[in-house]
């Protein structure tokens, strides 16, 4: 159970953004969750590393506890936030760990500052450009998120494309009920610049990172591997919230490769 003391808020020109601080111990990890959701889906990740590391979950504008200002959210701008809860809070190079949009936020926090991090956890992540065929579902999604249906399209996009149909049924309807919550501008505006190429530049990165792919992902271990020299990459057997899905699966990996870089 999170206590009052542990969950906390700091106001960036107006704007409240909440997050988990809990636990003590280098490196310190932060934990970025993806689009429409919120710090509770690292609930097993925050309990199962508070005791040996100072885990930082956030709750990104817009979502979750944060304020959610009516305007566009993009991935420039959450990285811009995230700049600045790193700075406000006194966290130096922590250890990142970005689900879906979360590691494109993590990519381009690391692209335009080397120093920002020890190193990089993308989980599932968009950092891969979709294949062209994708790109009229795509353009169909985003603009039925602008639609007076956009919370059943939403929910039916999660149900059917973010889980497998050997997925937990409780945890799919839990997540996807969770989601649907977010305000219509976060879904299509976040959504939007997550998919746009332009923010997921490929090429070596600065720091140690590794990529935990989930087995429902139509890029292959090798061709994120091709465009991330030196990025480790691996496969849960899981669909998109493999983090959830398989939590002890996951822990292990990601204490695994918190020992090669501590």
């Amino acid at each position: 159970m999170v206590t009052s003391t542990e969950f906390k808020s700091a106001n960036r020109d107006g704007v409240n953004l909440a997050y988990l601080d809990t636990g003590s111990g280098e490196p310190a990890l932060v934990f970025i969750h993806g689009w429409c959701c919120n710090q509770t889906m690292w609930g097993e990740q925050t309990k199962a590393f508070a005791p040996k590391h100072r885990v930082i979950a956030v709750d990104l504008r817009g979502m979750g506890e944060s304020d959610k200002p009516d305007q566009d959210y993009d991935i420039d701008a959450f990285a811009e936030d995230m700049t600045w809860l790193l700075n406000e809070i006194g966290l130096q190079r922590p250890v990142l760990i970005g689900h879906s949009m979360g590691g494109v936020i993590t990519l381009n926090l690391l692209r335009k500052n080397a120093d920002i991090a020890r190193a990089a956890v993308f989980v599932d992540a968009g950092i891969m450009p979709f294949p062209d065929e994708f790109q009229p579902l795509i353009t169909q999604m985003i603009e039925g998120l602008k639609s007076p249906a956009h919370k059943d399209v939403a929910t039916n996009f999660v149900k059917q494309f973010l889980f497998r149909p050997e997925s937990p049924p409780d945890l799919r309807d839990e997540v996807a009920a969770s989601m649907a919550q977010a305000p219509m501008r976060v879904m299509h505006t976040a959504l939007a610049s997550t998919l746009d190429p332009k923010n997921c530049p490929g090429g070596e990165l600065p720091v140690p990172s590794l990529f935990v792919r989930a087995a429902s992902l139509p890029m292959a271990e090798g061709q994120i591997a091709e465009r991330y020299p030196g990025m480790e990459v691996t496969t849960i057997d899981a669909g998109h919230f493999l983090h959830m899905e398989k939590p002890e699966e996951f822990n292990a990996l990601l204490s695994k490769f918190l020992d090669k870089v501590s």
